[in-house]
């Protein structure tokens, strides 16, 4: 990518103007993929998914198949999904529990600390292999925050807390309503869907605007109340480091709290543990979506797990991983707090797969627009026309202004018709894309066998 190029696109992105073309090139993609999510802090798993020593799951880092395990000693790990023999997939479970990892192919095994343990035949073919060298690549940071599993491939990253920023001010008014958290309710669900991620990531950053429209029509069969009056009382949140958040004024009347949740349910809550400005905070509002940069989202809503029941308010994560520049795998997480009843977080499993699962009402009307943007980066007309997509709603209203009595961090607005926090999210992308490639690993030349047939010393490997 030329630095003429990557210069235009700032002085557009700073006016609010998005280059069409970032939507639809696998140059671009190529890029993010080496510049962002190969030195962000990417989400990997909750911990109540890898609770104790062996646990895995599958999941996907940038493009990367990874495993993510609790070793022997119970240390959370990031591991590629690759033997280091002949590059084969070591690990075909999407879950489990494993003290050991061996490849199918010729049969090398690594303990759950990614470590190589073994070979077929291993006095006679690897008399002298250096076997600290040949574990599997390890992610060299994993942490941890509110029971969300990070990890960065950048050894210079800094620490996850520092990541966040004032976000984590925030996931503590989320996720720190009890001592005991939460958990993910059932696996992981995922599928594929034409889109790119960042189209994704930024419509759960700050877009209450397209509510109205998109989603008119489930207002119309009843599921969800007035839609414009919905996003009357949203807002926004513009944080640092690219992250946002939408947040509502009460969605429900009483007896219902104020963050959403029925009697017996917010009784049980410990809100002891949040100080008194975060009380206040969720004395009066509630964190709709959010994104943690660059493709980690949230959302809490209330929803009818069927029609004619009462609402019953769900917690999702959604993370948009990137497939092509034109297609994303969704997948999405259901969390209950382990101190609700049963009936509650059945109900709010239900709800929040009748609005964005698979075939849920919401995710269908919001992955049929995504596709747009992709195609149209695409699109010789556009490209002729030296097309962008406009980014500047709220530059010029008044109404769309910051808060002058915030009681919390980040800039908040006065209303939710404004695309702030997208043009910080676009802001911070640019950054990252134009920051120096990573320096790759130093290159090692294999030892070369004797005649003898004897084999040379092993040089040292990345561990």
């Amino acid at each position: 990518m030329d630095s003429a190029r990557l210069l235009a696109w700032q002085r557009d992105i700073e006016s609010g103007l998005i280059p069409v073309e970032i939507f639809g090139d696998e140059a671009v993609l190529r890029l993010e993929l080496e510049r962002i999510f190969g030195k962000s802090w990417l989400f990997v798993a909750h911990e109540t998914e890898v609770p104790n020593c062996g646990d895995f799951v599958l999941r996907r880092f940038g493009q990367d198949e990874v495993i993510c395990v609790r070793d022997k000693r119970g240390t959370l790990r990031v591991l590629l999904n690759h033997c280091r023999h002949r590059g084969t997939p070591v690990c075909r479970e999407h879950r489990g529990n494993a003290s050991q990892f061996r490849c199918p192919y010729h049969g090398w095994v690594y303990d759950n600390s990614g470590a190589w343990v073994g070979a077929p035949f291993k006095r006679q073919s690897y008399p002298a292999l250096d076997e600290s060298a040949w574990g599997l690549l390890s992610a060299p940071r994993v942490e941890s925050y509110r029971g969300l599993v990070f990890a960065s491939l950048d050894e210079g990253a800094p620490p996850l807390r520092e990541y966040l920023g004032d976000m984590c001010w925030y996931l503590d008014c989320a996720f720190g309503l009890h001592s005991d958290g939460m958990y993910v309710h059932t696996e992981a669900q995922r599928w594929r869907v034409r889109a790119n991620w960042k189209t994704a990531a930024e419509n759960f950053l700050c877009d209450a605007y397209h509510v109205p429209s998109l989603h008119r029509s489930i207002e119309g069969i009843g599921l969800v109340p007035d839609v414009n009056k919905a996003v009357e009382r949203q807002f926004h949140l513009d944080l640092e480091n690219g992250h946002g958040a939408i947040l509502s004024e009460r969605m429900l009347p009483p007896p219902w709290s104020t963050w959403g949740y029925p009697p017996q349910v917010s009784q049980l809550f410990e809100l002891e543990r949040l100080t008194p400005e975060q009380r206040r905070f969720l004395d009066t509002y509630l964190i709709t979506t959010f994104t943690i940069y660059p493709n980690l989202s949230f959302i809490r809503v209330p929803g009818l797990p069927e029609p004619g029941l009462a609402p019953v308010v769900y917690t999702c994560l959604r993370q948009w991983q990137p497939v092509a520049a034109d297609e994303i795998e969704i997948w999405s997480w259901t969390l209950s707090w382990r101190v609700a009843p049963a009936w509650f977080n059945d109900a709010a499993h239900k709800a929040s797969l009748c609005a964005f699962g698979p075939a849920g009402m919401f995710e269908q009307d919001d992955t049929v627009a995504w596709s747009g943007a992709p195609a149209m980066g695409r699109s010789v007309f556009a490209q002729r026309r030296g097309q962008h997509l406009h980014y500047q709603m709220g530059n010029a209203n008044p109404e769309y202004r910051p808060r002058t009595d915030w009681m919390g961090p980040g800039v908040a607005t006065t209303t939710a018709l404004g695309e702030g926090p997208q043009r910080s999210f676009y802001r911070r992308w640019l950054h990252d894309m134009r920051r120096p490639a990573p320096a790759a690993a130093a290159s090692h030349r294999l030892p070369v066998l004797g005649a003898s047939c004897e084999a040379s010393p092993a040089e040292r490997g990345t561990p």
